[in-house]
């Protein structure tokens, strides 16, 4: 999709530059999204790195989406926002006009596959939960797979782009096309329906379901705390599609009709979809802590300083096991400990109970 940009910039003349009220309008905007990426992400990292108590798999796929987006807020947004607001010859090199793009499309393919990623986790923990779960380890050759893959999908695109004219163009349009088809299949046709699949039947089995017998506490808690996690991660893929929406349908329509790039309200109308677009990285640590009682203690603890933030305890607890500054010597060290005062106390009750048995006795 990263052609589009420079395809749209490349049809307009000078006489269309765009006012500068609306450059400085998009240029504030643009800002909020990339400060909001950094930071939230940033802070979703943190969270499930630096407690042990949130590294599930599924967290590890969020942190996955949380690098992509990053990447994508450094490396990508403040090169094309500058570029298609000053709509002047690329002023960052050859090097960058190729890395840019790449990071363009890497970032797009590793985002949906970890959705698919973590769709197929849920699918199998819940449809099929006799199974072996992901371990760590597994988990992580996963992500690995999923970043070698997008730059295998991304190849083709990093080699198109070169500066041509003083541009960041593609070398062969023609061609680029046909690629950015195949691109736009793999990264959002076929990722959609796949999520479509796996979540209603996920929906179908926690949602239309009716438990034969009784059904504990414990069980109802589990079938609870499942759903929250479904309605999450089906929260975060509808706000994926929905902002890459009005892109996708701008890259349909302009394969469609050639002549759009000539219209005279064709930059505005990519710019604002363009803007949704990138906006889509900035949501997923709203949702987290939204929707999620972890991460949004974790956000509280992040933000404590502030003082309208009041500080969670469950992650910045000394006596909590799951703390980082808790090690883990230490914490086997608690657990050994408090076995042994159990066992302890146990014999010395049995010793107590015999002993007084044995005085009664002579007593008899």
């Amino acid at each position: 999709m990263a052609a589009l940009i420079n395809y749209t910039i490349s049809k307009l003349e000078p006489s269309t530059a765009l006012p500068l009220t609306l450059k400085v309008t998009f240029f504030f905007l643009f800002a909020i999204v990339v400060i909001l990426a950094i930071c939230g992400n940033s802070i979703v990292i943190w969270i499930v790195l630096a407690h042990r108590r949130m590294r599930t798999p599924t967290n590890y796929f969020l942190v996955n989406l949380a690098y992509a987006d990053v990447l994508s807020a450094i490396f990508n947004i403040p090169f094309n926002v500058y570029y298609m607001l000053n709509q002047t010859a690329w002023p960052f090199g050859d090097f960058m006009c190729s890395f840019v793009q790449a990071v363009s499309h890497i970032s797009i393919a590793a985002n949906v596959l970890t959705y698919v990623a973590i769709s197929l986790d849920r699918y199998f923990a819940i449809i099929h939960p006799l199974r072996t779960k992901l371990t760590h380890k597994q988990t992580i050759m996963i992500i690995f797979g999923i970043w070698i893959l997008s730059l295998s999908v991304s190849s083709p695109a990093i080699r198109s782009f070169r500066i041509i004219r003083s541009a960041c163009e593609v070398l062969d349009m023609s061609i680029h096309k046909k690629y950015e088809w195949i691109f736009f299949s793999v990264t959002y046709v076929c990722p959609i329906v796949i999520l479509t699949i796996t979540y209603t039947r996920i929906a179908i089995e926690l949602w239309g379901q009716t438990a034969i017998g009784e059904v504990t506490k414990r069980q109802r808690d589990s079938i609870q705390s499942k759903r929250k996690v479904v309605k999450m991660l089906i929260a975060v893929v509808l706000i994926f599609g929905l902002c890459w929406f009005p892109q996708q349908a701008y890259f349909i329509l302009i394969s469609i009709y050639p002549a759009i790039p000539d219209w005279r309200g064709t930059p505005y109308i990519y710019l604002i979809s363009y803007f949704f677009a990138m906006s889509n990285s900035i949501y997923n640590p709203f949702l987290y802590c939204c929707m999620n009682n972890r991460f949004r203690n974790g956000f509280r603890n992040a933000f404590r300083f502030c003082p309208c933030v009041s500080a969670s305890t469950e992650f910045c607890s000394q006596t909590h096991m799951s703390c980082r500054s808790f090690s883990e010597p230490t914490t086997l060290g608690v657990v050994y400990s408090s076995q042994r005062k159990t066992i302890h106390l146990a014999n010395a009750h049995r010793a107590t109970m015999a002993e007084i048995s044995i005085n009664l006795s002579r007593k008899h």
